[in-house]
């Protein structure tokens, strides 16, 4: 699929906020499809990542936020040139196998936004459910589409081995239009998303990028506090997370004109 020149890419000093719904639809456009009732997903690779103490991984193109100290491989900002579509079948698959092979028995998908392709994600939680061999899926999310659609949380729900990792990446609007390129009116989404969490009891904890270099101390104050009007135990069990240097994530803060001491 050809895209135009207002497709973002990644941050830039000229850069300007972008509607995350609109960027939503048109990621969807690259790296969903559909063949007959099925909808399938781009993918790069499938491996065995060292976090969670092993976890088989797939790893999705694309995503619907560029936060500029996103670690992400490249596939995040041209999502065109990289991947090959897998069904959900086909997906859950490769995970199991490696779950078995490796006896770890935790799956995830990362590298994008997994909620992109949603019919896909759904049915690959479905076919988890009944892989003996995964005991755990961890859904790691910004929550964007999960504040967008309430269904989704929903039918995630239904799934007994899903634990959510929602992840934050600002205290107030302004920084949230600054750090990930959205327009600052959607920075509620995630929160709507946590609401909606609690309202349909998954199991899940928030984490944010709480790095003292780009998050100060009164912004952070912010994001605990509105966790805590949320539930207290949301603020109580935050998982903060500080930038690391990987290779993406020093071309992204590059382009975005941001220097940081290491």
């Amino acid at each position: 699929m050809k895209l135009n020149k207002e497709y973002p890419r990644y941050i830039t000093p000229d850069f300007r906020p972008y509607d995350v719904v609109e960027i939503t639809r048109l990621t969807q456009n690259i790296v969903c499809r559909y063949l007959e009732d099925v909808e399938e997903r781009k993918y790069t690779d499938f491996y065995v990542a060292g976090v969670y103490r092993g976890i088989a991984t797939g790893c999705v193109v694309g995503c619907n936020l560029r936060c500029f100290f996103c670690w992400s491989p490249i596939s995040r900002d041209f999502p065109e040139r990289f991947g090959e579509f897998y069904s959900s079948e086909e997906a859950a698959e490769i995970l199991c196998n490696l779950a078995k092979h490796h006896r770890i028995g935790k799956a995830r998908l990362s590298c994008g936004e997994p909620t992109i392709c949603p019919q896909h994600l759904i049915e690959v939680l479905e076919y988890i459910e009944k892989c003996r061999d995964i005991k755990l899926f961890i859904l790691e999310t910004n929550g964007i589409i999960m504040g967008i659609n309430e269904s989704i949380v929903k039918k995630i729900s239904n799934y007994n081995k899903v634990y959510v990792r929602i992840s934050l990446k600002a205290g107030r609007p302004e920084k949230f239009e600054e750090k990930t390129g959205a327009k600052k009116e959607f920075f509620e989404l995630p929160f709507r998303a946590i609401k909606y969490l609690l309202k349909h009891g998954v199991k899940f904890h928030v984490a944010a990028m709480t790095d003292p270099r780009i998050m100060s101390v009164d912004e952070r104050k912010e994001l605990i506090n509105k966790l805590a009007s949320i539930d207290p135990w949301l603020a109580q069990w935050l998982e903060e997370e500080d930038i690391d240097p990987y290779r993406t994530t020093l071309f992204r803060l590059r382009k975005a004109g941001i220097e940081l001491k290491w």
